[in-house]
């Protein structure tokens, strides 16, 4: 009967076979998930929230504020499946509005509050995933497109002869800075792949020299070889030997 350090030899006689498993399995988990996985990739454009005023420095401070109190609106708009089913209107894409509501992403840039708990930028990133590179940079121009006019639609004023302040347009409105060029793949996060990889590997190729080792049935230390011959005097009634 093998005790516990004999499964240790056993292992570490195996040792060749248990480092080359436990190195090519997450080698191969890599490989396999590069082949079969669906290629995604992101593009984005930045959108900057503007605020009619006059250029006084009142009306540009409370237009900065009210440009950043403005970015949660847009966000969730952004986001939202009506935007989502005009850009879809005028592409024909192949999805439903939900679909690609969920593979919109939006944030004002850089993140962050105020002390007044408002967002703390008038710059808005809004980006999409995609399986086509120059299809998600469409979409994602085109959906910009769309946010950018119902904003201004959204807040749009006319003057009435009687008013005091004679303007006609929309209040504040999203205004391009940056339109996307380009798309750039996603690279999955693998460690958690890897990882289990790792650990199954190390635990199979354990078990194969455990189970090779015991297999071949043979004595593998001296130790092995007194405890067998102490068995048979103890059964034989001579006493064991030393």
């Amino acid at each position: 009967m093998p005790r516990a350090r004999d499964y240790l030899r056993i292992a570490a006689r195996g040792w060749v076979i248990i480092l080359v498993a436990t190195l090519l399995a997450p080698a191969a988990a890599f490989g396999i998930q590069k082949l079969t996985a669906e290629r995604s990739y992101t593009a984005s454009v930045l959108l900057f929230a503007q605020v009619a005023g006059d250029p006084g420095t009142y009306s540009a401070y409370a237009g900065g504020i009210g440009a950043n109190s403005r970015m949660s609106t847009y966000v969730s708009l952004a986001q939202s499946s009506v935007i989502s089913e005009r850009t879809i209107e005028q592409l024909g894409l192949p999805l439903t509005p939900s679909e690609l509501a969920a593979k919109v992403t939006a944030t004002w840039e850089p993140y962050g509050l105020s002390r007044f708990g408002r967002p703390s930028s008038a710059l808005l990133r809004v980006g999409v995933t995609g399986t086509d590179p120059q299809t998600t940079i469409d979409t994602i121009n085109t959906l910009a497109s769309v946010l950018m006019k119902m904003s201004g639609e959204l807040e749009y004023v006319e003057a009435k002869p009687t008013d005091p302040i004679q303007y006609t347009g929309p209040v504040a409105e999203l205004v391009a800075v940056d339109p996307a060029t380009v798309a750039h793949e996603v690279q999955p996060d693998m460690t958690n792949t890897l990882l289990v990889a790792t650990g199954v590997g190390f635990a199979l190729s354990l078990v194969l020299v455990l189970a090779l080792g015991l297999a071949r049935d043979e004595v593998l230390t001296g130790g092995q070889l007194r405890q067998v011959a102490n068995s048979y005097t103890s059964s034989s009634g001579e006493p064991p030997r030393s």
